[in-house]
């Protein structure tokens, strides 16, 4: 129910005293809102819950309210809803979001028709810098990669869905690789890359090899071969809360003469592959 007003020597009925409790308690049961919303006038006092799985919006304009009204909102459902300034002005304190994951909510206390702040409601452990959330995985199998060209290493492709669109994912990895030659004098050597989804975010970089990059093995005699473990800490800012795909390529740097390259097996040991979402 929307704020009441009351006029001196007024009897109060029981439902302007319900909506009385109710604005005591940051609006009592929350009007349910399925779809982007603009607040009104009615909503000054009240709870406005989102509940979608898309994207919403929560706009604020001017002229509606007035200073030491409240607005409680609150986000039921997977799709993040972004409380947003329209012709208002909305303000927030530093390091807080206007942006709402599931299960988040906060206040708008207007300090005058045309402004109000935004207070957050405090979540715990999704503050900042907390692991929210970890998914891994191991592999010993082995993949040989005879080609220049970045080819996907098996068992090596994990997926995490972000609890919110601010967080950040910081992956470790723990790859055994392997480069070998068949001949005295040949070159040969591996890389590696790191990708979110299509887009290569991290490269493993050395500078040998000419202008390749990665592991380099040159071989005084045949059948040389050269083992190494490539170690990846990279921080990613995926900026979404939809699943998100992460996962690791490989590639020989010659195929010359019979050379060759592996990642994993039997020969070089296990590899690790570590998601950790980081609360913003």
């Amino acid at each position: 129910m929307a704020k009441q007003t009351f006029t001196t020597g007024q009897v109060l009925t029981a439902a302007q005293m319900t909506s009385l409790q109710q604005t005591a308690m940051l609006g009592g049961e929350a009007a349910v809102k399925t779809a982007s919303y603009t607040l009104v006038a009615a909503d000054a006092g009240t709870s406005v819950a989102m509940n979608s799985t898309s994207a919403t919006t929560v706009t604020v304009n001017t002229g509606l309210f007035a200073a030491g009204d409240t607005v409680n909102i609150v986000n039921q459902n997977t799709g993040v809803c972004t409380i947003t300034a329209g012709t208002a002005t909305v303000n927030k304190a530093s390091g807080a979001s206007l942006a709402l994951s599931q299960y988040q909510g906060g206040v708008l206390d207007f300090v005058s028709a045309s402004s109000a702040i935004f207070f957050p409601f405090d979540v715990g452990s999704s503050g900042g810098g907390k692991v929210l959330q970890v998914v891994s995985t191991t592999s010993t199998t082995g993949t040989t990669i005879n080609s220049t060209s970045f080819t996907d290493i098996t068992n090596m492709s994990l997926s995490i869905t972000p609890s919110s669109a601010t967080s950040k994912v910081l992956v470790l990895i723990m790859q055994p690789a392997a480069a070998y030659v068949s001949t005295a004098g040949d070159t040969a050597g591996n890389s590696m890359q790191l990708l979110r989804d299509a887009t290569v975010i991290n490269i493993v970089q050395t500078s040998h090899f000419g202008t390749a990059s990665g592991m380099y093995l040159y071989a005084g005699g045949p059948g040389a071969n050269l083992g190494a473990v490539y170690g990846v800490s990279f921080l990613d800012s995926p900026a979404t809360t939809s699943s998100t795909t992460y996962k690791i390529q490989g590639r020989a740097l010659s195929t010359a003469n019979s050379g060759g390259s592996s990642f994993g097996g039997s020969s070089t040991g296990g590899a690790s592959f570590i998601l950790m979402e980081i609360g913003a």
